[in-house]
């Protein structure tokens, strides 16, 4: 890839996991308010502590991609398709896993939490990919 190519698929891609943490944050906020307000303090925080375990993994896999495509342009999609689905089954066990802890007072707010916050951070996603300009399709590049 030339160097323009590269600049504009960070551009790219740094826009896209942007909308998917803006919209996982966002649910975030929803899931903390609506769990605040119905079981208290103890249930926002809870939805708050599973949609940042969600913001969490999804970022620092965010980050795994970004190096992955910069690194092994030729095999760069196979690693950030097989990385999601690592991170996807990661988030399920660390999930059960803390679903059964002492100090989570709601553990179905925490639930809340990450489902909300997952479906967010896919929706951004789709977005983020739907309304940018791929750069491998940019004829301004090419010029």
């Amino acid at each position: 890839m030339s160097s323009a190519t590269q600049v504009n698929m960070r551009h790219w891609l740094s826009r896209t996991q942007s909308a998917a943490c803006g919209a996982a944050i966002g649910a975030a906020i929803v899931a903390g308010c609506v769990g605040l307000a119905s079981q208290g303090v103890a249930g926002g925080v809870d939805a708050l502590l599973g949609a940042g375990l969600v913001v969490l993994f999804f970022g620092l896999g965010a980050l795994v991609e970004v190096v992955s495509l910069k690194w092994l342009e030729s095999i760069g999609i196979v690693v950030l398709l097989f990385g999601y689905g690592i991170r996807i089954g990661l988030l399920s066990a660390a999930a059960g896993l803390m679903m059964h802890v002492s100090w989570l007072a709601y553990p179905s707010w925490f639930a809340v939490g990450i489902v909300a916050a997952t479906i967010f951070w896919i929706i951004g996603l789709v977005v983020g990919h739907a309304t940018g300009r791929w750069p491998i399709y940019d004829l301004a590049v090419a010029k």
